[in-house]
């Protein structure tokens, strides 16, 4: 059981976050780390198809791939899909590749929901404002 489950920790980790967040049990430096890790297996271990773009127009890798970041096993995708967000990105074909499909844009949205909630919980903590 624990290896269908480990696969998904940052799932697990952006869930004891939220949890946290909401209780005040964890604290702001707590629970900025657990949503910081959280952001990081969104973007580099988080199970999604490819995407990268493929020879023929209009179409886009469907292999599985780790992370909304990373490519799948072909060698010329591996770095292709970060390369399309940070040379020369163009929001609507960022905003396409990362919400291109359901499984694609839940990690996304979970990407971007604790990229969020880390940068508010390190500044709370930062500032000395958090209640714990």
């Amino acid at each position: 059981m624990l290896k269908k489950i480990l696969p998904y920790w940052g799932l697990i980790a952006l869930v004891v976050a939220i949890t946290g967040w909401l209780t005040s049990d964890i604290g702001p430096g707590g629970t900025a780390a657990l949503f910081g890790l959280s952001f990081l297996w969104f973007l580099f271990q988080a199970p999604n198809p490819c995407g990268a773009p493929v020879r023929n127009a209009g179409r886009a890798c469907r292999n599985n791939a780790k992370g909304v970041l990373r490519g799948c096993h072909l060698q010329q995708h591996k770095w292709q899909r970060m390369r399309t967000f940070f040379v020369r990105p163009r929001l609507r074909s960022c905003m396409g590749q990362l919400f291109e499909n359901p499984v694609t844009g839940l990690a996304s949205l979970g990407g971007i929901l604790a990229l969020i909630s880390t940068v508010i919980n390190t500044i709370i903590s930062l500032t000395g404002k958090g209640g714990a």
